[in-house]
């Protein structure tokens, strides 16, 4: 390293990132060998991914259910009672903050409890259930929602397990907890994002548009002794945005607010 003029302790400080994670990082793309739904990498296989959640039944958890609102029915998880048991299920609606202006936030939040029954989703009743919006982007909503899951955590003397399907959001909103818990990283965050600083606006946890970018429980401590874990999405069969392109994911979701 000497002899080729680098900093060794420069170099210490960096984010370290696998080929895979690089690539959905910076372009969004992955070689489909390593994309669940698209291989045949027993170790990237959905039956791989229940055999980490189905578990979680058998334990007291919190579980936070991450939706996306512009693909609702596309990522409601089939398996989320069995998943969840008897334990509360938050169900967090992400991307409320691109729903059109004049939807008032009780009017959507009862259309997904309407939307929730009619697809016989009964774990949302479990005690401690509720529903929230939320923009993992953003942030609006999120603090209520933590505080209302650490609170249950406490209570059951238990962790935080986020849920979801393949590209709900669930990696954004650990990002989001990591930078609201690091004052150092969020200062930094300060200024325009341009092309020449935009790798220290990425989070800690790699996102990207595709379903599938995380492949195992990952853990995050929020003090007190509890923990939050972001966990691997599952591919659900008839979700037309698992089957898109990187460049088709791109063009179809919505990324500002949506007026009629």
């Amino acid at each position: 390293a000497e002899k080729m003029g680098l900093d060794i302790e420069l170099l210490s400080r960096k984010k370290v990132l696998c080929k895979r994670c690089h690539g959905l990082q910076n372009f969004g793309t992955v070689e489909q060998k390593l994309r669940p739904g698209w291989t045949d990498e027993p170790t990237l296989s959905q039956e791989q991914f229940r055999k980490l959640l189905l578990p979680l039944k058998e334990k007291k958890a919190v579980i936070l259910a991450l939706v996306d609102l512009f693909d609702f029915s596309g990522s409601v998880l089939p398996e989320l009672d069995e998943i969840a048991g008897d334990n509360p299920v938050i169900l967090a609606a992400n991307k409320a903050d691109l729903l059109p202006s004049q939807m008032g936030q009780n009017r959507a939040e009862n259309w997904v409890r309407r939307e929730l029954e009619y697809m016989d989703v009964k774990s949302i009743a479990n005690i401690g259930g509720a529903v929230r919006l939320v923009s993992c982007k953003t942030g609006f909503g999120v603090s209520t929602m933590m505080e209302k899951a650490k609170s249950l955590a406490e209570e059951l003397d238990c962790d935080i397990y986020i849920v979801g399907a393949a590209n709900a959001g669930k990696s954004t909103l650990v990002n989001y907890l990591l930078d609201e818990n690091n004052p150092d990283k969020k200062a930094a965050f300060v200024g325009k994002r341009r092309a020449g600083n935009a790798n220290k606006y990425k989070g800690s946890v790699t996102t990207s548009p595709l379903p599938g970018t995380t492949l195992k429980f990952i853990k995050i401590e929020l003090g007190g002794g509890r923990c939050v874990y972001d966990t691997p999405g599952l591919l659900i069969p008839g979700s037309l945005t698992e089957r898109l392109t990187p460049e088709e994911l791109k063009v179809v979701v919505p990324k500002k607010q949506v007026e009629p």
